[in-house]
């Protein structure tokens, strides 16, 4: 940086804070600026003047140029001390007032073009409409005065080339000053305009990137939420795994070694042991089918379930499995009907599908009265086939129904007191969803329940 900046800059930042707000900022360089400016031209006014003394100016002539030159400095000086309201009045009130007497001394015309100049500040410089008006009518009184005074009194013969040099020398300066004036307020609204570009820009990319994180945390507390979620069902798989376990499985295993026992031990006889063996074959079944529950359920709760999607004949898998149940519907009187036509076919998991129709079986088996029926059929229309298991077995309520479609676990005692864990709908209910189906209970108590599922037609996707 040259010297002559470092002293532009200097003259420039008289008295400039950062405690100013950015208005008052620009308007501070500008009139540190048109007073340094001034300065200037007051200096030349006043080597003009001693040069051409005593032959064409008094010496009231050279004191009264000499006051400008004063008054700028000390305008200057309460600039840097921060008077920034002490220094305006002084420069408005005083500067005008000199100027009046300086160009009545020199008896030269356009000095009245700086007091036009002062007229024009008046609007920049000062905020209220009072003092405005005030300044600008102090001004164009000592306007008027000068053009009246003074409007003919150029005599080249009489003041020679000294007085025409010095009118010429104010009307130049004094219209420089006027153009000077209006740059620098131009460019100071410029670069205001520019910062208030730049600051909504930086605004703008801010709240771009507040917006950016705000998602990416919105992002990260739904992924946290979903995690949470899933904790909370693997949760709940650990405690019913471990009620079923501690409970209905423990129960089931208990009996079985307690039996065992006692005959290891001879406190049953042989025929006792005989008689017996129905009931244990009970509990060995009842253990096999919760522990198949068990873990079916566990797997898909995990998430560990692979579904491979096929065309499966329905008529074929109602069959096999009416098959597993027989032996418990012939011991209590119930028929099992399958209505299914063979050339039935649904696009569904093998096993899943095996699943959902063991559980709804063993469960219309367990509700339903000895010499009762259960019935399946199928539904067909254009856009999905329904697979309907029903009873005339003694029917759930609505509150039962409720709590079956709820998150948590629903089960009763069977018409002859059999147990369950109330895994069996809950798996059905699952795995018809991931078949893309919909599961629906109608029932009413004493009259029997209808499962109606409802899958897609040969639906591949």
């Amino acid at each position: 940086m040259s010297f002559l900046q470092i002293i532009r800059n200097k003259i420039k930042f008289i008295g400039y804070s950062d405690l100013l707000s950015d208005y008052e900022k620009k308007r501070l360089i500008i009139f540190n600026n048109l007073n340094f400016m001034a300065f200037c031209l007051a200096i030349v006014r006043y080597l003009y003047t001693v040069t051409n003394s005593p032959a064409y100016f008094t010496y009231q002539a050279t004191l009264s140029n000499l006051a400008l030159i004063i008054l700028f400095v000390a305008i200057a000086l309460l600039i840097h001390f921060r008077h920034y309201r002490i220094a305006t009045i002084s420069s408005f009130a005083l500067a005008p007032l000199l100027l009046t007497i300086s160009g009545i001394l020199t008896n030269d015309s356009g000095t009245d073009m700086y007091l036009v100049l002062y007229m024009m500040l008046a609007f920049f410089f000062l905020h209220r409409l009072k003092n405005i008006a005030i300044a600008f009518t102090y001004c164009m009184i000592f306007f008027i005065f000068l053009r009246f005074k003074f409007n003919s009194h150029i005599d080249p013969v009489s003041t020679g080339a000294v007085a025409l040099y010095y009118d010429i020398l104010n009307y130049v300066s004094s219209l420089f000053m006027i153009f000077f004036t209006m740059y620098l307020i131009k460019f100071q609204v410029w670069n205001y305009e520019k910062s208030i570009r730049e600051k909504k820009e930086i605004v703008r990319i801010t709240n771009a990137n507040l917006l950016a994180k705000t998602r990416k945390i919105e992002q990260q507390s739904l992924a946290l939420q979903q995690k949470n979620i899933e904790l909370t069902e693997l949760n709940n798989v650990k405690v019913k795994l471990f009620s079923v376990i501690s409970h209905d499985l423990r129960t089931s295993i208990y009996a079985l070694k307690n039996i065992m026992g006692a005959f290891s031990k001879g406190s049953f006889s042989k025929e006792e042991m005989m008689s017996s063996l129905p009931g244990v074959n009970n509990e060995v079944d009842k253990s096999a089918d919760l522990m198949e529950n068990l873990l079916i359920w566990a797997r898909n709760q995990l998430h560990e379930s692979n579904i491979i999607f096929q065309h499966l004949e329905l008529s074929r898998i109602v069959e096999n499995t009416f098959k597993l149940f027989s032996k418990k519907a012939v011991e209590k009187g119930i028929e099992l009907i399958n209505n299914v036509p063979p050339d039935t076919t649904v696009y569904a998991d093998a096993d899943m599908m095996k699943a959902i129709l063991r559980n709804l079986t063993a469960n219309a088996i367990k509700f339903t009265n000895p010499g009762g029926n259960i019935k399946v059929s199928v539904e067909n229309s254009k856009d999905n086939i329904k697979l309907i298991i029903q009873d005339n077995g003694v029917g759930i309520s609505e509150e039962g129904i409720t709590k079956i479609f709820g998150e948590r676990y629903y089960t009763t005692l069977g018409t002859e007191k059999e147990s369950g864990t109330g895994l069996g709908l809950m798996i059905c209910r699952d795995f018809i969803a991931s078949n893309n189906g919909d599961f629906d209970i109608l029932s009413k108590q004493g009259e029997g329940s209808s499962f109606i599922i409802t899958f897609p037609e040969f639906n591949e996707e």
